[in-house]
């Protein structure tokens, strides 16, 4: 038997949790835990670490809420556009 049929017969069909998820738990586990060795080498305040969390997370928000406006103006936008070429098409049609 090859490794490759002993591991995949072996291999769970679906994982308890899924892929992007362990990788959102890891990179938040691995952010936070430089956090905490910053603080602690750098002897940084509770407040000033929050409100640099505080900053951080609201420009975070700030520039997912900007790219959906964008996506939502651009979509609209095309939409817009296919619904003024429509009836120019149909028009095309009932003169033929």
């Amino acid at each position: 038997m090859s490794n490759s049929e002993k591991t995949t017969r072996e291999r769970p069909k679906q994982r308890r949790i899924p892929f992007l998820m362990r990788a959102t738990f890891a990179g938040l586990t691995i952010a936070l835990t430089s956090l905490w060795a910053l603080t602690v080498s750098y002897d940084i305040s509770r407040e000033e670490l929050l409100g640099f969390l505080l900053g951080s997370v609201l420009l975070l928000l700030g520039v997912l809420l900007t790219a959906a406006l964008l996506v939502s103006l651009i979509k609209v936008m095309a939409w817009l556009i296919s619904r003024t070429k429509k009836p120019a098409a149909e028009d095309e049609k009932l003169k033929d």
